[in-house]
């Protein structure tokens, strides 16, 4: 009996219900069919995709993992300092995969987090383990190019750029590829023993522009020779691209976007890039996925995420960021991003048997973005913060500040911590007067405000540090702005950074196997009870009733016992 477990990050319960209702995602409906299915409410105040996934593989919230955000404040030091969510034994509570180790069981997991220790190993009872994103050797790019001989690099990788006729030659030591603009998709480069990129030759108006993906290190480790050999054989899997070309798409290097007056060939050319996300995804999941001996398989895939934050905005009718206009272009994309993600559902629903348990999940949901807003911004109006002579916050004269790990925090620099500007006694009531400063921020209408509430911090001592809750269409950032204004149009369309309760925000969940009653429609769960799934499953627990952590939601039984 094996558990499949797959992560589909950013897939919003109210995407995937619209798109099985066209019937675009066969394998969903067909999940759905067979088991339960909820919506489910992923952490707060934070959902950001660390602690959003360590609430999912742990079944508990942030305030036993403690994992805040992508960068973890308050962990020693200044108050600007944070340290990464990701990091080995950063999530303090033991995962799903941990607590089947601890039983004798087995996992083979791809792309998964906190599977490998701080020494490079595989963690006890992990067969296999695939990682990339931890080692990021350089970001994407779109290179102009002259027409003449160029030289470009791939972090400490040159690339070597040749015309060739009306084609071009990419050499990266001895490995090379032809690129023409009529190609119709994208060409891998290996860069040196342990990575790569995908390369596209495109032509963007009157100008040729090479696209390339950023480059990681992937890494293979784990307890299963056999395994971790398929997966390392020289060729057998495809470069890894961790994201598409997004930023390229988004700063109007790939043309005009469909919202800025474009033909959709903007759009077309990111989602072909994320179409080589999908494949370096796909193809190491397929290995083990028919070559493990695991009782429980746990993958991950980035490319509804990568889709979400770029496009979906514009197709979300409740967000300010609509556009009635190109909404269906727009949505057709998404159909075809996450039609890739239900191909795979369907290989994991071919591969298990009656008695395997197959769980689709994902960290939390997105909503449509409208405006940046920069609480730094408002802080130094107030004048609680301060900024440096180049433009940028300055900490040490800083009384209170958005923390740089931009996971929502506002923090005092109290005296008690290295470097600390104000007595602690003040504390509270400079957080008092930052909160009044960011109550009266509003959208570019001055009638919309751009916070929803304030709230603790896990895990944090409330006379220091308080948590803003940002209306869904503001993307907050700790960053300053040239023109030093607090709200400006924002070009990226989709996030799920604080969560006020809004539904967009609710991560889809299905699962089928035995003991589950098929075609249950469970309402709206906690994003806990997928962990005590899985692990009732495994044969860890005696039933699936999550733990009263959510005053504001019930209490459900997921399954019964056999």
């Amino acid at each position: 009996m094996t558990v499949y477990w797959l992560v589909w990050d950013a897939a919003a319960h109210w995407i995937v219900d619209r798109l099985t209702a066209q019937g675009a995602l066969p394998n969903v409906a067909r999940l759905r069919a067979a088991g339960v299915g909820a919506a489910a409410h992923p952490p707060a105040p934070n959902c950001q995709t660390p602690p959003s996934l360590a609430t999912l593989f742990t079944g508990t919230w942030p305030e036993e993992h403690g994992v805040t955000g992508f960068r973890i404040p308050g962990t020693g030091g200044a108050v600007e300092e944070s340290a990464a969510a990701f990091a080995p034994g950063r999530c303090a509570v033991p995962t799903v995969w941990q607590r089947a180790a601890e039983a004798g069981l087995r996992t083979a997991a791809v792309h998964v987090p906190w599977t490998i220790g701080a020494d490079g190993r595989a963690e006890q009872g992990i067969d296999v383990a695939l990682e990339a994103y931890s080692d990021r050797i350089d970001r994407q790019a779109a290179l102009p190019l002259t027409g003449g001989r160029e030289h470009f690099a791939v972090g400490p990788h040159p690339l070597d750029v040749t015309p060739e006729g009306d084609r071009i030659r990419v050499r990266s030591g001895e490995r090379s590829v032809t690129l023409g603009e009529g190609d119709a998709g994208w060409r891998q480069l290996r860069l040196g023993s342990d990575s790569g990129i995908w390369l596209r030759l495109v032509a963007v108006g009157d100008r040729r522009i090479l696209l390339r993906t950023g480059a990681w290190r992937p890494r293979v480790v784990g307890h299963d020779r056999t395994l971790t050999g398929a997966l390392t054989e020289d060729g057998a899997l495809p470069v890894f691209a961790g994201e598409g070309v997004g930023p390229s798409y988004r700063a109007g290097l790939l043309g005009p976007r469909l919202v800025d007056g474009g033909d959709g060939f903007a759009e077309d050319l990111f989602v072909s890039s994320v179409g080589c996300v999908q494949r370096s995804f796909e193809a190491p999941a397929r290995t083990v996925l028919w070559r493990h001996a695991a009782d429980l398989v746990v993958m991950y895939l980035p490319t509804t995420d990568d889709l979400g934050h770029e496009l979906i905005g514009w197709c979300d009718p409740k967000s300010a960021a609509h556009r009635p206009d190109v909404a269906e272009r727009i949505w057709q994309r998404v159909t075809t991003v996450y039609g890739w993600a239900d191909r795979l559902l369907g290989e994991v629903l071919d591969r298990a048997g009656e008695q395997d348990s197959v769980l689709l999940g994902a960290d939390h949901g997105i909503a449509g973005t409208a405006w940046s807003v920069h609480p730094n911004e408002a802080l130094i109006a107030a004048g609680l913060a301060a900024r440096t002579p180049e433009g940028a916050v300055d900490p040490g004269r800083s009384q209170v500040l958005y923390h740089p790990a931009d996971n929502g925090s506002l923090w005092v620099n109290h005296a008690d911590l290295p470097g600390g500007l104000v007595p602690r006694s003040a504390a509270r009531a400079l957080l008092d007067r930052a909160e009044a400063a960011l109550r009266s921020v509003t959208d570019p209408s001055g009638t919309r405000p751009v916070t929803t509430g304030f709230t603790a911090s896990p895990g944090c001592d409330p006379a220091v540090v308080r948590h803003v809750l940002f209306d869904p269409d503001c993307l907050p950032s700790a960053t300053l702005r040239p023109d030093r204004a607090v709200v400006a149009p924002v070009r990226k369309p989709g996030a799920h950074i604080t969560n006020n309760g809004d539904p967009r925000l609710h991560a889809v969940f299905a699962a089928r196997g035995p003991g589950l009653a098929p075609g249950v429609d469970l309402g709206t769960v906690d994003n806990t009870v997928p962990a005590q799934v899985a692990l009732r499953q495994l044969g860890l627990n005696e039933s699936c009733r999550p733990r009263q952590t959510r005053p504001d939601t019930p209490a459900r039984r997921v399954c019964t016992a056999t």
